[in-house]
């Protein structure tokens, strides 16, 4: 009986920590366990922050190609589509040398509100809402040094859109500040936009980041922010967030408000249908949070709509293959 009794015992034994295994196999450990450090909002991060380790994972890979640099005409044609025009000894170093020969060419077309997400590329001027037609970034290289257009040259970029809009103006990237990218209108009066039936034709003095928009017209629409509370350890150093509207092509920023611990918007017409989404790197691990919200629903104090976001742990691949759907 007695060796009956331990024969029982072991197998209870081997049985039970075979099920400890199995459950350390699948263990996620309690997010509120994190580090006490890990729940800190700060108005400055360090460069070091997981939140840019995350935006850079997420960019997409920009078009490669070549051109010849010499009293021609330079042609080109990506393979997105975008055709370009480089007048004769269009380039210039950074201290003015005219550049001839082999010149690289690095250009971006970003049509999809997902690939905005990726791109960290906001489609706000100054705060206001804006419309796109399309985001283009453009770089110019030479032994591996990026390059100028030079002085009254200006470059053609002709791509092709589904359904185009006569209200478009031309908006130049501003990357002065790092945590908030922002467009500004084109104020060079030369540079122009040509509309057709499904085709942009831009001619422009500027290089890297391009934008064709319109301002989202808000006479007469009540307006609010709305803003992203998500668990304690999902903070501003680890954690980016947007409100991407689905009836027109328009990805907004939500940023910190370090006070408050949440994302914000800025204000943002009323009674639109669009997504909150949160992407966060803790560790190794990457999380998604998301929320379909009609804008303008149950606002509190200060006009502002607060929306919780719980998020998961999701595969990079899983990520971007949701914000491919927006």
């Amino acid at each position: 009986m007695s060796k009956k009794i331990v024969i029982i015992l072991i197998i209870g034994t081997a049985l039970f920590l075979n099920a400890c295994k199995k459950s350390t196999d699948v263990f996620v450990p309690d997010a509120g366990q994190i580090n006490a450090a890990d729940t800190i909002w700060s108005n400055s991060l360090a460069a070091t922050a997981p939140v840019y380790t995350l935006q850079n994972t997420l960019l997409l890979q920009t078009v490669k190609d070549s051109i010849e640099v010499n009293a021609n005409v330079a042609l080109l044609t990506t393979s997105n589509g975008v055709q370009l025009t480089f007048p004769p000894l269009c380039c210039v170093g950074s201290n003015g040398q005219l550049i001839t020969g082999k010149v690289y060419v690095e250009i971006l077309l970003i049509k999809k509100k997902g690939d905005m997400v990726l791109m960290n590329k906001p489609t706000i001027s100054n705060g206001n809402v804006l419309v796109s037609g399309g985001e283009i970034f453009i770089t110019l290289k030479k032994d591996g040094k990026e390059l100028q257009l030079a002085p009254n040259v200006k470059i053609y970029i002709r791509y092709a859109d589904a359904s185009t809009n006569q209200q478009m103006k031309l908006f130049i990237g501003d990357e002065s500040n790092p945590a908030q990218f922002n467009w500004i209108p084109n104020t060079t009066l030369s540079d122009t936009i040509g509309i057709g039936p499904q085709t942009y034709e831009i001619a422009t003095s500027h290089l890297r980041w391009i934008n064709c928009d319109y301002f989202y017209d808000t006479a007469g629409i009540t307006r609010s922010t709305v803003s992203a509370h998500l668990p304690a350890h999902y903070t501003n150093a680890n954690t980016t967030t947007f409100l991407v509207f689905k009836d027109f092509r328009s990805v907004l920023g939500m940023y910190a408000d370090v006070p408050e611990k949440r994302f914000i918007s800025g204000k943002v017409p009323n009674g639109k249908a669009a997504v909150v989404v949160a992407i966060s790197k803790q560790g190794n691990d990457y999380f998604l949070g998301k929320e379909t919200i009609t804008t303008g629903i149950n606002v509190t104090t200060g006009n502002n709509q607060r929306v919780s976001l719980s998020p998961v742990k999701t595969s990079l691949a899983d990520i971007k293959l949701f914000l491919s759907t927006l």
